[in-house]
């Protein structure tokens, strides 16, 4: 049985050039120096609210500035494929 969290790659569409990533579920994170930085973190926490509920909400964000992060610094370290995602280099 997979996990839940199996091919979360394929949430994020990568700009390297821009030092940019886009979760599906809007978040932005742009990097500078080796931290992501989520550039509309409250906007989308309060989207996940409703859903994952406040006490939820914050940690998602975090967790996914650091996917982003993670995927812009080396995108092959966890199993990123660009030419395997349908979705990748579409900036």
């Amino acid at each position: 049985m997979k996990s839940k969290h199996a091919l979360w790659q394929s949430r994020w569409q990568l700009d390297p050039a821009a030092g940019l990533a886009v979760h599906d579920g809007g978040l932005r994170v742009r990097l500078q120096g080796d931290h992501g930085i989520a550039e509309n973190a409250a906007e989308v926490e309060q989207s996940l609210v409703a859903e994952h509920g406040a006490h939820n909400a914050g940690a998602m964000v975090q967790r996914l500035a650091r996917e982003g992060a993670q995927l812009l610094i080396d995108p092959h370290a966890r199993g990123w494929r660009e030419g395997g995602d349908k979705r990748a280099g579409k900036f």
